[in-house]
């Protein structure tokens, strides 16, 4: 083995690690909020979720994320592909995401759940953001509910 390989093949692993280290950023959340369901009046809910980054070019990244909704009218868990913008001179970070999964409703009754949702959110200290914003609104009836929510929370980022 001569000195260029020597020091190329230490060099690329490197960078490898480096890049994998950044596309596999952990972030967990909570929120609270509220929930319409079947058009009737907001009750509380919250969510409980985890994203893992996957892929990131300049101020996009693409992340899986998988979230528990959780009201007393219905129970969700989702998951799905998650894309976010951090423009580098705005503070706020504006995320879209397409779920999929399943729900149940009190009355006892499972179906298949889509649900898209937007929202966005501030870092507050290192490591720690404000979601401002987080609506979600399902994209098929889950026994005739057709479920939205929006909610306030953290997000914990490793």
């Amino acid at each position: 083995m001569n000195l260029r390989s020597s020091f190329f093949l230490p060099l690329v692993l490197a960078l490898t690690c480096a890049t994998l280290q950044a596309q596999a950023r952990l972030a967990i959340y909570g929120t609270v909020g509220g929930e319409s369901v079947a058009h009737q009046s907001w009750t509380t809910a919250g969510t409980l979720g985890a994203y893992v980054g996957v892929s990131g070019a300049g101020p996009i990244s693409l992340a899986i994320d998988g979230r528990a909704d959780l009201s007393s009218n219905i129970k969700s868990g989702l998951f799905g592909p998650r894309l976010a913008i951090h423009p580098p001179v705005f503070p706020i970070k504006p995320y879209i995401e397409l779920l999929i999964g399943g729900s149940g409703v009190k009355n006892g009754s499972t179906s298949f759940a889509a649900r898209y949702v937007l929202g966005a959110d501030t870092t507050i200290l290192p490591r720690v953001d404000w979601r401002i914003l987080d609506f979600s609104d399902g994209l098929n009836d889950i026994a005739g509910s057709h479920p939205k929510t929006l909610s306030t929370g953290l997000v914990l980022r490793f």
